[in-house]
């Protein structure tokens, strides 16, 4: 061997192993003169070809799936990830807003290093990256892993928050304050990700956007229990809170009941599920009960409904969908903002 040293001869057998795993798959199996080659050129290993056949079973005797293929040929098919899996996984990297387009780039690449390099050009081939909006805060992954580390260790963070406005005709971004937040969640909705916690000076829980975080930092302070100022005890139940959220708008909940044609049936249970109560009304309608967050982002997804969806209860949120409906009237037969007239 070229680096003639015991070590060398230890670390051949991942190095065969990494060549089955980059260079062979069902369709492209790979000799063992080409894998001795391939020591050569990128390990700078020399081998005998019959110690490959040596190292390859010693790798089958671990449970690795090789196979052998036309004669001389290897093939290792166990992976890690199948190439659907991945082509999955690639496909919700790319559609991931808070995913910036340098970031998306560098893990649709690390993903497609599970595969061959056979494999991954297919990948390669159909990945289109296309102009859909991606945020732009680079440093979402840290933003992550620090709220991770808060929650697990009940500690409370701190982070300065940026809005955008308009300014001489460009869009800009301003700092609006810093908040202390108890962190109970991270919620993925709506192609967005939002912190879920309780800010130290009301009793209530609200969401913050990742991508508009910067300078996340933990606190020695204890947060504050969840328990305090939402329903759940024990453990704060992601699942449900996002179910009953509405463009992830808090708000008061409440039983919500629905009348809607059947026509957006699809749509309703895209967003509330179908573990809800639905029932036939007639030919051409249905309806819906569920517990949900009465609030603006509510207020906004009937609103999207239109004509197709009446609100039976509660009462005060039939009205104000009424108010906001007139509202739109009233602002669209006056072309436009009364104010700017």
């Amino acid at each position: 061997m070229a680096e003639n040293d015991v070590n060398s001869s230890k670390k051949k057998i991942f190095y065969v192993l990494d060549i089955l795993r980059k260079y062979s798959d069902e369709d492209h199996p790979i000799t063992a003169q080409q894998i001795v080659d391939k020591l050569q050129t990128l390990y700078n290993v020399k081998a005998e070809r019959k110690s490959i056949y040596r190292d390859i079973n010693v790798l089958k005797s671990c449970d690795y799936d090789i196979i052998k293929i036309a004669g001389d040929g290897f093939s290792l098919l166990e992976r890690s990830f199948e190439v659907a899996e991945i082509r999955l996984l690639n496909d919700a990297i790319l559609g991931a807003r808070f995913i910036t387009p340098k970031k998306t780039k560098e893990l649709s690449e690390k993903l497609r290093r599970e595969l061959s390099v056979y494999q991954a050009k297919k990948i390669e081939t159909q990945t289109y990256f296309d102009n859909r909006v991606k945020f732009t805060n680079e440093h979402i992954l840290y933003v992550i892993d620090t709220i991770h580390t808060a929650i697990s260790e009940n500690k409370k963070i701190t982070f300065g928050y940026y809005r955008k406005k308009i300014v001489n005709n460009q869009i800009c971004r301003y700092y609006d304050r810093n908040h202390t937040i108890s962190p109970y969640a991270l919620v993925w909705s709506e192609d967005k990700y939002y912190l879920v916690g309780n800010y130290e000076k009301y009793d209530d829980i609200s969401h913050y956007r990742l991508d508009r975080m910067e300078n996340v930092t933990i606190t020695n302070e204890q947060s504050r229990s969840f328990e305090e100022v939402s329903e759940y005890k024990n453990s704060f139940d992601v699942g449900d809170y996002a179910s009953r959220t509405f463009q992830m708008f808090s708000g008061t909940d409440e039983m919500i009941d629905l009348i809607c044609s059947n026509d957006i049936l699809e749509r309703v249970i895209d967003k509330l599920g179908e573990h809800v109560h639905y029932m036939s009304v007639g030919k051409d309608k249905f309806r819906v009960r569920v517990r949900g967050y009465d609030s603006e982002g509510l207020i906004e997804w009937l609103m999207m409904l239109s004509n197709r969806c009446y609100v039976v209860s509660p009462e005060s949120l039939r009205k104000r969908v009424i108010e906001r409906a007139n509202e739109i009237i009233q602002m669209q037969n006056n072309n436009g903002f009364a104010e700017n007239k």
